[in-house]
């Protein structure tokens, strides 16, 4: 018989030790504990007490890199970003030459000048590997939002440090994690045992399919010692059978400043006169390589040219191989597709974008794509169309949203917009309540069964935006709805209306008074009958609020909430609310799972006259199933969520929910709850795969 108390202790013992090891900042030392302590203090305060910045400012910037195809297949175009290196030579090299922008305390931003590359159709590859040229090591996180740094106090209580001092001006400062985890590397760093500066630093991790291993030189004066004086990388890359390594240069600071008008211009020569270190052999080579594959090519289609001129044979068209023919189809379906042609410009989303499936036990499997037209009449006027797809298998509707946008102040967000879209599948509960008031219960019954109360939705919006002020936005226009019922059939054998219509004009009032304060929106709108047909009159005010509180350690708790309710009670038809709604296609995981209700069933969004809800996640890389074996190595984030909802003619609901997100795949399990007693579960995923690439 197993003596459960016993186990009960045995976990309790168990899970305290793993908490004291996980959480007790473990510091080694080699010799004078309070001396190394010191040196570890000084590098943690170094950027404080010596380099203090501010944001803004430009660096000149040269990078380079080669990457060798060691194996590939097919599934290599399914990969959006390396698809330029899927066909073509198994070696390349780039270089990039142009200025790196601080834009804040935390963040770069390269801008491309002057390049040169091998790669087929003179592609780049992803940021994905470009981004680990420009690390910012005495930041909470060494990249945007991934890899915590050893070298910022906060994180201490994730590595273990051994300090070798022998007196000099030198020290070497080792690091490793305490656990495994795709956010935590492992090196060393040489500092200033006087200052704490960082000299260099060497360390290695695995990120999204990424295996890299960095060699940084700091730059030595003032507010250049915290920006890198050299980077150089070694990636690694493999998935599906495919593997890629590549070497990875950096230099900044670099003497040469180009003009701004200047913008990511192709040019070898120009290159070459740029370039601060000379190419190593084995990168020349590479060049001379594709130098001559590309002369034997011009040989070849000037042959080619010759001899289709001498058929003189005009109506006959030129032949396209069949290669050429699958590349153009596969470059459509995993790629985004951009085409400039003058002032306008067309841009299609990969028609194959794991990023726009999700699946959830309530609608199903979602899919969506979108594309969009700009055409820009000078730099303060443009008119844009987005339209976005998409289909849900769950419930079998299809849906369209196209917002057509005249820009007039973009300073402002000034913009006109007329939107023509189909809304979600809209339940409305009192047709039953008719039909059961004037042929009883059963007859409703039955009705309910051939899903009566349900109602495709299409509307036409028109809205003009404006920020007043820096805190206020101002949206107003109208929305005018038209609503078929899904069975119009038996709709007119109980002689009730087949189509609602609605004309609304609205207000909605962005407010942000604090610059990183939260955010309210404000909402009116009001339905008045006989304008174009409609037969339906509401009122309806909502109020939403929302913060993300932004906290050390990558770490950020979501809150969202508010209120909406109906003045008018005149009609209980569709009553169909703006901050409290039933989303049917994937907006992905930053987007769509904090501030929604998993698990709620649709109808309640149209059922009552007000709701009261609350929203809240707590996000952390590192959390609970971070520190299992083997599995915790690969959990980039993980989420808790908290909902709470009052509606009418309900008891108070609530959702429990978590989540981890990987490099393939975010999963959540979610409970639902009814005056806090358990009353469904479910799950819910979104592909990752590639989402940062």
């Amino acid at each position: 018989m197993i003596n459960f108390g016993a186990v009960k202790i045995k976990m309790h013992i168990i899970t305290m030790m793993v908490s004291m090891i996980i959480f007790m900042p473990a510091i080694c030392f080699s010799k004078d504990n309070s001396d190394s302590l010191n040196i570890l203090n000084k590098v943690w305060n170094y950027k404080r007490n010596y380099a203090q910045e501010v944001d803004g400012g430009k660096i000149n910037a040269y990078m380079r890199y080669t990457m060798v195809t060691n194996r590939r297949n097919f599934t290599m175009f399914l990969i959006p970003t390396l698809y330029t290196v899927a066909k073509g030579e198994r070696k390349n090299i780039s270089e990039i030459y142009g200025s790196m922008e601080k834009l804040n305390e935390h963040y770069f931003r390269f801008r491309p000048q002057v390049t040169s590359n091998t790669i087929y159709h003179n592609g780049q590859v992803s940021e994905a590997f470009t981004d680990y040229l420009s690390p910012n090591i005495y930041d909470i996180s060494i990249y945007s939002d991934r890899i915590l740094s050893p070298f910022h106090r906060f994180n201490r209580i994730y590595y273990r440090y051994e300090i070798e001092h022998d007196g000099t001006n030198l020290a070497k400062i080792s690091f490793r994690p305490k656990l495994k985890n795709t956010q935590l590397v492992k090196g060393y760093a040489t500092v200033d045992s006087n200052t704490g500066r960082i000299i260099s630093t060497v360390f290695d991790g695995e990120f999204d399919m990424v295996n890299f291993h960095l060699d940084v030189l700091q730059g030595t004066e003032n507010t250049n010692s915290i920006v890198p004086q050299r980077c150089m990388a070694d990636i690694k890359f493999n998935f599906m059978g495919n593997r890629i390594t590549s070497q990875f240069l950096s230099v900044f600071n670099t003497p040469t400043s180009l003009p701004d008008s200047l913008y990511d211009y192709e040019s070898r020569t120009w290159m070459d006169e740029l370039r601060p270190i000379q190419l190593r052999e084995e990168e020349k080579a590479i060049y001379d390589e594709h130098d001559e594959i590309e002369r034997r090519e011009k040989e070849e289609a000037a042959k080619e040219k010759a001899k289709q001129e001498a058929l003189a044979d005009s109506t006959k068209k030129p032949k396209h191989s069949l290669g050429d023919i699958l590349w153009n189809i596969g470059d459509k379906l995993v790629t985004t597709s951009h085409k400039d042609a003058g002032a306008a410009s067309f841009t299609l989303s990969p028609i194959i974008n794991p990023q726009y499936i999700s699946y959830s036990k309530a609608k199903g499997v979602s899919y969506k794509i979108q594309f969009g037209v700009r055409y820009h009449w000078n730099s303060k006027r443009y008119l844009t169309i987005q339209p976005q797809l998409g289909y849900n298998f769950g419930i079998k509707q299809f849906y369209h949203y196209t917002p057509i946008r005249m820009t007039y102040n973009p300073k402002r967000n000034g913009y006109a917009e007329i939107v023509f879209a189909n809304g979600n599948r809209i339940s409305n509960s009192s047709v039953i309540e008719v039909i059961r008031n004037i042929y009883g219960n059963d007859s409703a019954k039955h009705y309910q069964k051939m899903e009566m109360d349900y109602f495709n939705d299409n509307y036409i919006q028109a809205i003009n935006n404006v920020q007043a002020y820096d805190w206020l936005e101002i949206k107003a226009g109208i929305v005018y709805h038209i609503r078929k019922p899904k069975n119009p059939s038996v709709m007119e054998k109980l002689n009730m209306p087949t189509i609602y219509r609605s004309f609304a004009p609205t207000l909605t009032l962005h407010i942000s008074p604090w610059r990183r304060g939260p955010y309210f929106t404000l909402n009116y709108e009001r339905s008045i009958k006989g304008i174009m047909g409609a037969n339906l009159e509401y009122e309806r005010y909502e109020f939403d609020v929302s913060h993300k509180f932004k906290l050390l350690g990558l770490r950020r708790i979501n809150l969202k909430g508010g209120f909406g309710v109906y003045t008018n009670s005149k009609t209980s038809f569709f009553l169909d609310y703006a901050n409290f709604r039933d989303e049917n296609l994937p907006g992905g995981w930053e987007d769509e799972w904090t501030g929604n209700f998993q698990l709620l069933n649709s109808m309640w969004y149209n059922t009552s006259k007000y709701y009261l809800r609350f929203n809240s996640s707590y996000e952390s890389p590192l959390l609970v199933f971070s520190f299992l074996p083997f599995v915790g190595k690969f959990i980039e984030k993980e989420r808790i969520y908290l909902s709470l909802l009052s509606i009418q003619h309900t008891r108070p609901y609530s959702e429990l929910g978590y989540s981890i997100s990987t490099r393939f795949v975010s999963i959540g399990a979610f409970s639902s709850f009814l005056s806090y007693k358990w009353e469904n579960f479910g799950l819910k995923f979104t592909f990752e795969l590639f989402r940062k690439w």
